[in-house]
């Protein structure tokens, strides 16, 4: 009985460590990974449905880089981390804030070329999918609006309003305008960095959407808007 009882015993740890060593993130309540923990292998766009918003102080990622932020639906202040052990997320300015997380991969568009900007948004290796963010601060800081790609047509009421200072595209071709409904001074951005948005455009970003997925265009892209 008591062979029976160790086997089980082995056979329950190492379920644990399999589930451990598979799941990609885990965000723990208290420092140095005490506390309540969740676990994920997916992006979570708001972590208030899970219960378990606001309440991370470390994390451990096992594999690929990863987008914390401290807005639902990755808004806000956001660290991109990538493989290891985060005892305290308070040197950061993160514990307790996290509200959002998501994995990142490297764009499959190419083009432009993250580079390693050196900053808490920045790092090669940076989104996986239709993006462009939209960045407070010169250089890709400050406070950041992600844009999917079917685009935000006024940015009025969102906060971040004619307050773009630089900009990262990470796939496709984008059209950015100071004016509500893609109207005003446009301009057209491919895949890259912007830390210094064009003069016209420089805090006076009120609405944007991709163009195309492609250069050369495949089809005639709608520059008219919707």
């Amino acid at each position: 009985m008591g062979h029976r009882k160790s086997a089980f015993a082995v056979a329950f740890a190492c379920s644990i460590a399999a589930s451990a060593a598979n799941a990609q993130l885990v965000l723990y309540e208290h420092d140095s990974y005490g506390g309540q923990s969740i676990r994920s292998g997916n992006s979570v766009s708001n972590l208030a449905d899970s219960g378990f918003n606001d309440r991370a102080s470390s994390i451990k990622i096992f594999t690929g880089q990863w987008q914390v932020c401290a807005d639902a639906y990755f808004r806000g202040r956001c660290e991109t981390l990538g493989p290891g052990q985060y005892p305290s997320l308070r040197s950061m300015g993160m514990n307790d804030r996290i509200s959002s997380v998501r994995e990142l991969g490297w764009t499959p568009d190419g083009g432009g070329g993250w580079g390693n900007s050196g900053n808490q948004y920045g790092g090669g290796n940076w989104g996986s999918g239709s993006r462009a963010v939209l960045y407070s601060a010169y250089n890709l800081t400050g406070q950041t609006f992600v844009v999917s790609a079917s685009g935000v047509s006024n940015l009025d009421g969102t906060g971040f309003n004619d307050k773009a200072r630089s900009l990262r595209v990470e796939s496709g071709y984008w059209i950015f305008c100071s004016d509500a409904y893609f109207q005003g001074n446009c301009h057209t951005y491919g895949p890259g960095d912007y830390p210094n948005l064009p003069s016209g455009q420089n805090h006076s970003i009120s609405s944007g959407r991709r163009v195309s997925s492609n250069y050369p265009y495949r089809n005639t892209p709608n520059w008219n808007g919707y």
